[in-house]
């Protein structure tokens, strides 16, 4: 009785082992596959994915515009928050980067979607390049 039990748990053990090395030989296959399909070898791979470990992302503020009279306003979409105010949207891009130290926002005015860039209006993040 004691040898069938640990016979059965040998080859629970060893089948779980020769699963994980399976499982490990299938990974380094697709990892190989994906490197020669970017013309990298498996070490170029690595090192690449080392490198963007570093690569921090940023929250890009969102705002939205209301006009009044001839001024056009500008809050914040997440807080509500007043930004800025200008008689025009390029105006209100260069405070926006002047005033507030923003290089980088996404802004909704009349129905529209802009980036603020630097205080300059980009239409496309095509045009950032």
């Amino acid at each position: 009785m004691f040898m069938d039990i640990f016979v059965y748990i040998n080859i629970f053990i060893f089948g779980w082992v020769s699963c994980h090395f399976y499982m490990v030989w299938k990974l380094r296959q697709a990892l190989k596959k994906v490197a020669e399909d970017n013309d990298m070898s498996l070490d170029e791979l690595a090192e690449s994915f080392l490198e963007t470990r570093g690569v921090h992302t940023i929250k890009v503020p969102n705002y939205f515009t209301e006009t009044n009279g001839n001024s056009i306003l500008l809050y914040s979409k997440d807080t509500g928050d007043f930004i800025s105010q200008a008689s025009s949207i390029d105006d209100l891009a260069n405070n926006v980067y002047t005033f507030n130290k923003v290089k980088f926002a996404l802004v909704n005015h009349d129905d529209k979607t802009f980036w603020f860039v630097e205080g300059k209006i980009k239409n496309d993040l095509k045009e950032i390049e």
